[in-house]
C-alpha cells in the first residue's frame, strides 16, 4: 500500500515545472518496462501500447511520458495482485483494459473466483457482457459462459428488463447489423441493427494498420425466434439487446 501512495504522489507531480525541468537536464533516456515493450503496436497515426493493463494510443517516447506509462502499469500490478487476493472479482476484471475484460474474466473465473451463488455469477458475466465491444472476437468463449456453466441466464437481467421480457409475445422478432448472422448480440429495434451495419461498415477492420476505416460488407440479419430461446434482454446501453445464441452454433 506504502508503494501505491509514493506511486500516485510521484504520477501527481510528474508534470510539474519542477519536474519538467529535472526531465529537460537528464542525459540518461527512460526505458520503458519490458512487459509493455511487447504490446506496441504500428498504426498509421504512429506507436501505441495495448497491454491488458494499460493501452495508450498514441504513445509519446518522451522520458517523462515513459515514465508516467511505467508507473501507470506498476500501479495496476500492484492493485490487480491485492484483488486477488481479497478475491474481489469485479475490481480484478475492471482494472484492465475494455478490450481485455473477457479475458480477465475467464482469467479469474478458472483460477481462482468461485461465483458464492448463481445469481453472483450471472451478475458479473452480465456486468461485463454489457461492457463489452468485442463480443464477435469471443464468441466461441462467450458461448461456453453463457450456456454451459450455470443454468439461468435470465438473472442477468433487472426486474424492469425481466418485466419487458415477460410482456413479449412467444415468437420475438430480432435483427443484427454485422457481417454475418453468427453472432450473439441481438436486438428487437430494427434501426438500432442498421446503426451497427452502418458502423461495422466504416470501422470493421480496426486492425488493419494501414487503414483504421477499410470497408467490410455488412448486412442488416433478421430472424423470427422463440421467446424461450432468447437468453436475456438487456437495455443498459438502450439497445433492446436480445442475447440469442444460434442453433448451429450451440451444437458446434
Amino acid at each position: 500500500m506504502d508503494r501505491l501512495k509514493e506511486i500516485s504522489k510521484q504520477l501527481s507531480n510528474l508534470f510539474s515545472i519542477e519536474s519538467m525541468k529535472a526531465f529537460e537536464k537528464c542525459e540518461k533516456k527512460v526505458e520503458l518496462h519490458d512487459d509493455l515493450k511487447e504490446y506496441i503496436t504500428e498504426w498509421s497515426f504512429g506507436k501505441s501500447i495495448h497491454h491488458p493493463l494499460l493501452v495508450v494510443a498514441p504513445m509519446g517516447d518522451s522520458s517523462i511520458l515513459i515514465t508516467q506509462y511505467n508507473l501507470q502499469y506498476e500501479c495496476k500490478t500492484i492493485q490487480v495482485q491485492n484483488a486477488i487476493e481479497r478475491k474481489d472479482v469485479d475490481e480484478f476484471i475492471y482494472l484492465h483494459e475494455r478490450p481485455y475484460r473477457h479475458d480477465a474474466l475467464l482469467q479469474a473465473y478458472g483460477e481462482w473466483w468461485t461465483p458464492e451463488s448463481e445469481e453472483d455469477y450471472w451478475d458479473v458475466v452480465g456486468s461485463v457482457w454489457i461492457d463489452s465491444e468485442n463480443i464477435y472476437q469471443n464468441r466461441y468463449s462467450w458461448r461456453s459462459l453463457l450456456t454451459e456453466q450455470y443454468s439461468n441466464p435470465h438473472l442477468m437481467m433487472d426486474e424492469k428488463e425481466k418485466a419487458f421480457f415477460d410482456s413479449l409475445p412467444d415468437e420475438i422478432t430480432i435483427f443484427r447489423g454485422g457481417m454475418d448472422d453468427k453472432g450473439f448480440s441481438w436486438t428487437l429495434d430494427k434501426d438500432r441493427a442498421c446503426w451497427f451495419a452502418d458502423r461495422w461498415q466504416m470501422n470493421g477492420n480496426l486492425g488493419d494498420k494501414s487503414n483504421v476505416t477499410k470497408r467490410h460488407n455488412t448486412n442488416v440479419f433478421e430472424r423470427t425466434i422463440n421467446k424461450s430461446d432468447a437468453l436475456a434482454y438487456l437495455n443498459g446501453r438502450n439497445e433492446s439487446e436480445i442475447i440469442y445464441v444460434p442453433e448451429e452454433e450451440v451444437s458446434q
